[in-house]
């Protein structure tokens, strides 16, 4: 500018920090028969404890790994989401995490022991937030935080009711 030649700091403004829910629940089972219906069998059972899920579809075929990526669609609030996902850690019996694709997400599964029973702990987290919706972040926050206790109490009720993924190998999901 005005051939001066000084090299001045870029501005930027601050990213706000990702907004995020976490829950957590006991569950009444080994570690090992929670990770299985949550990981190792989640194309079969992610719609039973997340109903929002209208639609999930991995796009590559079996088996369940590291960097396989899934088409899912949802309805919340009579609103039509599509997006996709990517597994990003499976760490048996330990873990399940997942990355959006489509959409600046994360999720993560943590099962930890606990004498004769799992500690399940979820964490949903909105990387980034557009800025229109800003002024809405609390509103934002609760409703993450209110999901995610939700998913952890179906995933509860499911498993301690008995639910095994078998049950539903060759059914189809009810929408």
């Amino acid at each position: 500018m005005l051939g001066l030649n000084v090299n001045l700091p870029r501005l930027s403004a601050p990213r706000p920090a990702p907004v995020a829910g976490v829950a957590r629940t006991a569950i009444s089972r080994p570690r090992d028969c929670v990770f299985n219906f949550v990981a190792r069998d989640f194309f079969t059972n992610y719609q039973r404890w997340s109903p929002q899920v209208v639609e999930l579809e991995p796009l590559e075929s079996a088996p369940f790994r590291v960097g396989m990526t899934a088409r899912q669609v949802t309805m919340e609030r009579g609103i039509r989401s599509e997006s996709t996902f990517e597994i990003t850690a499976i760490e048996p019996p330990r873990l399940l995490a997942l990355e959006g694709i489509s959409e600046p997400f994360s999720s993560a599964y943590e099962f930890e022991c606990e004498s004769h029973e799992t500690l399940l702990i979820f964490t949903f987290e909105l990387r980034e937030i557009e800025l229109s919706m800003r002024p809405f972040v609390k509103l934002i926050r609760a409703a993450l935080q209110d999901g995610a206790e939700q998913i952890v109490e179906n995933i509860r009720a499911l498993i301690e009711g008995g639910a095994s993924s078998s049950e539903t190998a060759g059914a189809s999901p009810s929408n």
